[in-house]
């Protein structure tokens, strides 16, 4: 019986420090608001600020002057797609960053002809790192790409269907779409200028594309012309949003709204109550089992 007992206190601690692990692990999930890591949005949620968004019912009524970022790779039902069109038409700005995820959806639902292509695109001259991080150096004069130089891009794809006065990014002329993964130009694939940036009004409201969601992750987002363009996002929008329920979450991130759950029901009256109980029986089935052991 002791020997029992010993192994259930060992089990409950062990279970408490679990808990108190996963609790206080920062998230590492892409593009998260509470990941502090290179590939969180930790930077742009604390420095500008963007003001997480985990339901886009939580949008505001009246979103002039509101800006989204929308990074969808979780695709949208057809409530969310009402409410993401009444916010652009009604006067926001929709920013939606995607490169292999589910942005056409959402372009197809608002009636734009632009798509994301899906496809990688590749540098192998006019680039920061390597052909992977393509260097976007043709920007178009605009209030969100003003002190901007340059862009670098990670992993991006690029755009199509879109106009000359829709752009306001392109690819160097040395970049191409790697359409069969051979990471080099093969005949027939398309090459350079590309667009990865543009703008498109709807309703009262304006939808900004851009080709690589990584522009707006903690690794990237300080990269000189990066910032800027960040910067320019932040000065030309009253108020700043950035979507998190299109993100697909991980074991750890189901873990941690676990435990904000029952911590809110434990907030509550019956909670507490209940948490008073399981503890009264905890502290006093020793005493108990002790005083029938004597009867």
């Amino acid at each position: 019986m002791e020997l029992r007992r010993f192994l259930l206190i060992v089990a409950t601690v062990l279970v408490l420090v679990l808990i108190v692990a996963v609790w206080f692990f920062p998230s590492n999930d892409d593009f998260r608001v509470e990941n502090p890591f290179w590939n969180g949005t930790r930077n742009i949620s604390a420095g500008y600020p963007a003001l997480p968004v985990e339901s886009l019912s939580d949008l505001p009524d009246s979103p002039q002057g509101a800006t989204l970022i929308l990074i969808p790779y979780i695709d949208c039902s057809p409530l969310e797609l009402r409410q993401l069109n009444n916010f652009v038409t009604r006067g926001g700005r929709l920013i939606l960053a995607d490169d292999y995820g589910h942005g056409n959806q959402v372009l197809e639902y608002l009636g734009l002809r632009a798509r994301f292509s899906g496809q990688t695109l590749l540098d192998p001259l006019v680039c920061y790192r390597n052909i992977h991080f393509p260097r976007i150096i043709h920007l178009e004069p605009d209030p969100l790409t003003r002190n901007t130089e340059s862009l670098i891009l990670n992993h991006a794809t690029c755009l199509v269907n879109v106009t000359r006065a829709e752009t306001l990014a392109l690819s160097s002329s040395f970049s191409f779409l790697d359409q069969d993964g051979s990471q080099i130009w093969e005949e027939g694939e398309p090459t350079g200028p590309l667009p990865v940036i543009s703008h498109h009004n709807l309703g009262d409201g304006q939808v900004v594309l851009a080709a690589d969601p990584s522009l707006f992750i903690n690794s990237m987002e300080r990269i000189t012309g990066n910032d800027s363009f960040m910067q320019n996002i932040t000065l030309t929008a009253d108020s700043l949003y950035i979507d998190q329920s299109h993100l697909p979450p991980s074991e750890l991130h189901q873990t941690k709204n676990l435990l904000t759950a029952i911590r809110r029901f434990l907030a509550t009256p019956w909670g507490t109550s209940g948490l008073v109980v399981l503890a009264l029986i905890i502290v006093l089935k020793p005493v108990w089992h002790d005083r029938e052991k004597r009867l």
